[in-house]
């Protein structure tokens, strides 16, 4: 339920209240979510996921998308297929189960970086199982690859932002102006 209107009230307090026991609410519209988590919370949400990195339980395509491309370069597929979405997803899955999930931390978080080199090999090695890889690597040669090219990149952006180059996000309070 959500991604829609990015603001408080577009998914109302009574709406919530009449839901199911222990229910699931995923308010993602960005900035501003279509209610506030303590909110839906309030009212009866068990869990409550939104799109900001300030609130538990963010959900947002960069969990997926720097770790898909990574695997679609690594293997140079030729398109990109629901099953290998599918298997990015349940990597990310995977990884949130190892290390343990509660109802305020169901997903991995954007600093858990070695998340993505797992998220990466899952989708490379779908891509050369449905024969739409051109390059063919092993799993050990496909996290090598990622895992190198992600803490490279990583760095990169640490030491840019700290010589001034790359700004520095404002300050999470700000966020909500």
């Amino acid at each position: 339920m959500a991604t829609s209107k990015p603001a408080p009230g577009a998914i109302r307090k009574e709406w919530v209240k009449k839901m199911a026991d222990d229910a699931v609410l995923f308010a993602c519209a960005n900035p501003i979510p279509e209610i506030w988590p303590w909110e839906a919370e309030e009212r009866g949400a068990r869990i409550v996921a939104t799109g900001r990195n300030d609130f538990p339980n963010q959900v947002d395509n960069s969990l997926g998308f720097p770790a898909i491309l990574r695997g679609v370069l690594d293997v140079r597929a030729t398109t990109v297929t629901d099953d290998m979405c599918i298997a990015a997803a349940q990597e990310l899955s995977n990884f949130a189960e190892e290390r343990g999930i509660h109802e305020r931390d169901i997903l991995p978080r954007m600093e858990e970086w070695e998340v993505f080199p797992r998220e990466a090999v899952a989708y490379a090695i779908k891509s050369i199982e449905q024969g739409v890889a051109s390059v063919k690597l092993s799993r050990k040669e496909l996290y090598t690859r990622a895992s190198t090219m992600i803490c490279n990149t990583r760095e990169l952006t640490r030491l840019l932002m700290k010589h001034g180059l790359i700004r520095k996000p404002p300050p999470k309070d700000k966020l909500l102006k």
